[in-house]
């Protein structure tokens, strides 16, 4: 379980061009931290860097889970896998966990994946696999995947925006338990605001020029601050979705 997790001074450029500037924030186990903000912000770039594939040019990020290493989940929008791919959606989850493929696995490595599978509604397409798994499937798949490990910090990078809104919400459902039930730290980015209505415990709003850390009722009720960082004239403000279209009262959701 996660002791601390604290973002200091974070700095991160790109070809002279600064993304991240002086980020600071902090986190405890079991909070659910949405990350929010337009395109460009350094959302995903803030991911990448708590997770040790960018390197900050200034900053630290610490995680003290107690352990000799902090175990990080990670689940992405979305990977590429082909419908052929003959790996079934049990054997994808287990990679996941140290030591590879069953049946080489440890009894107590095998009754942990029977476990995050029975927490993922997972197990009643075990044996199906993975390139033929729904939108829906396949995203508990990858979440299946990067809970087996019981981690510390979850990471979340748009991970239901192409979901229909039943789905979305099985997702989330399932990551807001692992974070009351286990303790885990959970940061989730979402262009969805009403997503992050219900179920985030505070917010950090990613804009151009600045960045602010608050509780959501707080950051989400303030239009002139959500105007601020979205560049936006109306009153309650929707960052736009991938294809360019604007979010607005929709439900929730690879």
């Amino acid at each position: 379980m996660l002791k601390k997790m604290k973002v200091s001074h974070l700095e991160v450029s790109f070809n002279g061009e600064r993304v991240l500037n002086d980020l600071s924030f902090q986190m405890s186990a079991g909070e659910m931290l949405a990350v929010i903000g337009p395109n460009g912000a350094g959302k995903s770039t803030l991911l990448k860097a708590i997770l040790g594939v960018l390197r900050p040019q200034h900053g630290t990020v610490l995680l003290d889970s107690g352990k000799k290493r902090t175990v990080i989940g990670y689940v992405p929008q979305s990977r590429a896998i082909d419908e052929e791919t003959p790996v079934s959606a049990r054997d994808f989850v287990s990679l996941g966990q140290v030591s590879g493929f069953l049946p080489w696995h440890s009894a107590s490595e095998r009754q942990t994946l029977k476990d995050i599978m029975a927490f993922t509604d997972t197990l009643c397409f075990a044996s199906k696999p993975v390139g033929r798994l729904s939108g829906g499937e396949r995203q508990r798949a990858f979440l299946a995947q990067a809970l087996v490990r019981r981690p510390d910090l979850l990471l979340l990078d748009e991970s239901t925006a192409s979901l229909d809104p039943e789905a979305q919400i099985r997702v989330m459902d399932l990551v807001r338990r692992a974070a009351r039930d286990w303790g885990v730290a959970v940061i989730f980015i979402s262009h969805d605001l009403h997503q992050v209505e219900m179920y985030a415990d505070r917010v950090l709003l990613m804009a151009r020029d600045f960045s602010l850390t608050g509780d959501q009722e707080t950051i989400l009720n303030d239009p002139a601050l959500l105007k601020k960082a979205y560049h936006s004239a109306e009153t309650r403000i929707y960052p736009e979705s991938g294809d360019g279209s604007r979010m607005g009262d929709v439900s929730f959701s690879s």
